[in-house]
């Protein structure tokens, strides 16, 4: 259908308008970037809307015939640029609907102007058509009319979206909260020398800095504007204070029990030690548990009497946290996800008790607590539901999920304005890549180690194939996180899976046929297996109904070692025969990441948030505590040598880094110093070169990686 008004050359779908000719995509008036090839795939889609466009007819008319690329990872490519950038998915497709290995259909409505008709070529006209058109438009045109004069003056429709910087402060900013009066944002920073909270106005005064301590996270402010709640960590836990917002003395709140902890169980810590004031000022609302379990839930602090009051209750390995109050108080919204990673979703729960209602079905990570709109109506999340994390809305009753426009990636900590049509949230880039330090041998390093893959977005989790030509890691620098491979200098690297979730901790196979990885198809993680000869991921059935990953392999290659949570009791380590079969408990005490000794003769694992490494043999036997670190939410820190292990931590002498734990003389030797390290350690099969992961750059800790150039933005006409 042909929009009045608008130029043949222009392109209308939802609330998108693409430019033909300049190649300009607007979103509700906010002009986007698309680069060129992104620009191409949607130029021919919206062509053919609703029929399949093959990859060949893509490749043909995006690459000349003597162009000599990697044409199905250019297109992907090109693909996960353009869902990017439109905020769709490929899951849950708004407009781009992937037909696997065959290729892409436009399916959302397309408005454009049809092409005009040549002199002496006109069709003959319909005048009885023709008639009950030119009605229907005046009676469409009387229609506005009656409604633009009846429309109040202070009704004018709001200037387009526009995201200015808040703070601009030099460090890590982020968990921005507005005040009730909708004008003063408090807000995180994390820097060399002035870390703590700080207020300043969304008119972008000067900011006020209100404590000093490195660890305090989270500000929420009183009903009346006068203080600030915030949670910092301490010797005895998570503790919970409040602070004049003018500045002036903290003081711990004495409302506090004992015997209650702020979450340490959550798959995202930050999210965990999230507070929210009611409206009314009688409670905070926080996400409890008891030291000894793996779980957590919403729980409500009363002011007046100290009480405790669970307002949600989840099974086992199950964790509520970031709840946030409506605007009048009757319901919470907070974010459930299961304790072992990244498969998280909304929900509501009304504060008198009741069932919780799920909002959102995307099994994916949420960034921080949702925040209501100021009507009540809606809620705004942070969700990694189209690739990399940008902020959505969706109705408090439910219903599909919108992208707030002109936000971007990564985008984060939402808060809207009680007055006045405002939005701030953190935004980041992050750029955490792998390095590589050569080994004379397995106590001394041969020079400083160095970038090995360094390209913007995460990379983690990197693993040697057995002949040491390959390595394989996780990354997300396309949008989703899946896994890639390259050669052993750092060259050849292309994407090996395309499963659009999340998909990590790739193990090569011995025979270097296969690799093992985790994947979350649906509400738990599963372990798959990827034949490298077709490029095909297959299902490993393990144990339903439970969480399944971490795998790693035995050195003969027969079977699988994966954590499971299954029987809804702390995370054990199982294996399974790569052909399949009954699964075998091999833990009783707790186990989640696993791998067999050099010599065959022993299984070394780490455990679910228990610092340390155990060690037990393979024919039989007790565990032993060989080793206290890594830290229990560092599990995957470390890896085993031919006479000793590799991992991150402290050498005894306040040096924090790369380090080995010989076995024979049970020292630790720090081998390099690496200030920001993030997922994943690995050894080469002839052990002269490891290679591990950090973020180069000063930043926070977010989720999975640590990130870096964060600030907070403001969106001025926040609808």
């Amino acid at each position: 259908m042909a929009l009045y008004g608008q130029s043949p050359h222009q392109v209308r779908f939802g609330e998108f308008q693409l430019d033909l000719e300049s190649g300009e995509l607007q979103s509700n008036g906010h002009r986007l970037i698309l680069q060129d090839q992104p620009f191409q795939v949607l130029t021919i889609l919206l062509q053919h809307p609703g029929r399949l466009v093959s990859r060949e007819e893509l490749k043909k008319k995006l690459w000349p015939t003597d162009t000599f690329v990697d044409f199905d990872h250019g297109l992907n490519k090109a693909v996960n640029r353009l869902r990017e950038t439109l905020s769709d998915s490929a899951d849950h497709p708004r407009f781009i609907e992937t037909l696997p290995r065959k290729g892409y259909r436009f399916i959302g409505s397309v408005d454009n102007v049809a092409p005009a008709v040549a002199s002496g070529n006109a069709p003959k006209v319909n005048w009885t058509t023709r008639w009950i058109s030119v009605g229907a438009t005046l009676a469409l045109l009387c229609g506005v009319g009656i409604w633009r004069f009846s429309r109040s003056s202070s009704e004018v429709p709001l200037p387009a979206i526009e995201m200015v910087p808040l703070a601009g402060l030099s460090g890590f900013e982020t968990q921005p909260a507005f005040a009730p009066d909708g004008i003063h944002v408090a807000f995180v920073l994390h820097a060399s020398e002035n870390s703590g909270i700080y207020t300043v106005m969304a008119g972008g005064e000067k900011s006020l800095r209100l404590t000093s301590n490195s660890t305090d996270c989270c500000p929420t402010w009183s009903p009346d504007g006068r203080h600030v709640l915030f949670s910092r960590l301490s010797d005895r836990g998570v503790e919970i204070y409040v602070v004049p917002a003018l500045g002036g003395t903290e003081r711990r709140l004495p409302a506090w029990p004992s015997g209650h902890h702020v979450s340490t169980k959550a798959p995202n810590w930050v999210n965990a030690r999230i507070l929210d004031w009611s409206p009314d000022g009688k409670f905070v609302a926080f996400s409890d548990n008891q030291e000894d379990k793996t779980h957590a839930w919403i729980a409500l602090l009363s002011i007046d009497d100290s009480t405790i009051r669970p307002l949600t209750f989840p099974q086992a390995q199950v964790v509520d946290e970031g709840p946030a109050f409506s605007p009048d108080g009757s319901t919470i919204a907070f974010v459930r996800g299961i304790a072992s990673g990244v498969v998280q979703d909304l929900y509501v729960v009304p504060v008198a008790g009741g069932s919780p209602r799920r909002l959102t079905f995307d099994n994916t990570w949420i960034y921080g607590a949702p925040a209501w709109t100021r009507d009540g109506r809606d809620i705004v999340f942070s969700s990694a539901r189209g690739g990399l994390a940008s902020l959505w809305r969706v109705s408090a009753l439910g219903g599909t999920p919108k992208p707030i426009p002109g936000v971007g990636v990564i985008a984060a900590f939402p808060s809207v304005s009680p007055r006045g049509n405002q939005l701030v949230y953190q935004q980041m880039d992050a750029k955490v890549d792998i390095w590589r330090l050569n080994l004379k041998d397995e106590r001394h390093p041969q020079g400083p180690p160095g970038a090995f893959i360094s390209e913007k977005g995460g990379h983690s989790r990197p693993h040697f194939s057995s002949d040491g030509k390959r390595i394989v890691f996780d990354s997300d620098r396309l949008g989703y996180a899946e896994i890639w491979a390259c050669d052993s200098d750092g060259s050849n690297c292309g994407q090996l899976t395309s499963l659009h979730g999340e998909t990590g901790a790739a193990r090569w196979s011995p025979d270097s046929r296969y690799i093992a990885f985790e994947y979350r198809p649906k509400e738990h993680s599963e372990v798959y297996l990827l034949e490298l000869a077709s490029g095909v991921p297959r299902l490993l059935t393990t144990l339903p109904g439970a969480d399944n990953g971490g795998p790693s392999w035995s050195r003969d290659g027969k079977w699988i070692y994966f954590y499971s949570d299954h029987g809804g009791g702390p995370f054990q380590l199982w294996k399974i025969q790569v052909e399949g079969g009954t699964p075998v408990q091999v833990t009783n005490n707790g186990g989640i990441f696993g791998a067999e000794s050099a010599d065959g003769r022993f299984l070394y694992y780490s455990k679910y948030q228990t610092p340390g490494i155990w060690r037990m043999p393979l024919n039989g036997g007790d565990e032993v505590h060989i080793l206290d670190q890594p830290g229990g939410e560092s599990w995957w820190n470390w890896c085993v040598g031919s006479s000793g292990i590799y991992f991150f931590g402290s050498n005894g002498r306040n040096k924090w880094g790369v380090n080995f734990f010989d076995f024979a003389t049970r020292q630790k030797v720090l081998l390099a110093t690496a200030d920001r390290p993030s997922v994943g350690l690995a050894v080469a099969p002839d052990g002269k070169s490891l290679l591990y992961v950090q973020n180069d750059q000063m930043g926070g800790q977010f989720g999975r990686y640590e990130w870096a150039n964060s600030r907070i933005m403001l969106a001025k006409n926040f609808r």
